[in-house]
């Protein structure tokens, strides 16, 4: 599984081995949970091509290498990113703080939530299935009963020590 910060800051090379520019943000399908492409920061300002669909790339690694840059408009994750997510009954969740992408076919798995700095120390980070979730204009709606409740824990720290040598 990957994560969203994974993409961000990557080189995108085209296959002539022309730099192209780095991964700014990524474009995203909400109502399919589908990773469509990226937005690519490029090197000519007065570009208006600066997308790159899922179905250009050819390798993922260290850096990204793609056949073409095109233009498009989108649902970028930079609009959606720290959104609160709400629940049935009105309750604040959250805001939206990472995406959970497959590494195999970039569907989108879920999204991490986080209710704050003090509760992400003691709590944890939520995670939400992106099935169970409406976006809306100001919000996202969580619209599940919690039956199961998926979070990120912080380590447990409790026999760690360090050990000074004289």
């Amino acid at each position: 599984m990957l994560r969203s910060k994974d993409f961000y800051l990557k080189k995108v090379y085209k296959t002539d081995g022309k730099k192209v520019g780095i991964v700014e943000d990524l474009c995203i399908d909400f109502f399919n949970a589908k990773l469509v492409g990226f937005k690519v920061s490029t090197n000519n300002i007065f570009s208006k091509k600066n997308y790159v669909a899922k179905e250009d790339f050819i390798s993922l690694g260290e850096s990204i290498i793609i056949k073409e840059v095109e233009e498009k408009r989108g649902l970028y994750f930079e609009e959606i990113k720290d959104m609160e997510v709400i629940d049935l009954n009105g309750k604040i969740r959250g805001t939206v703080e990472d995406l959970i992408i497959d590494s195999e076919n970039y569907d989108i798995r879920g999204i991490i939530v986080s209710s704050g700095l003090i509760d992400k120390m003691i709590k944890g980070k939520q995670i939400f299935l992106l099935n169970d979730c409406i976006l809306g204009e100001e919000y996202i709606l969580y619209r599940k009963e919690e039956n199961i409740l998926f979070k990120i824990m912080p380590h447990n720290m409790k026999n760690w020590y360090v050990e000074k040598k004289a």
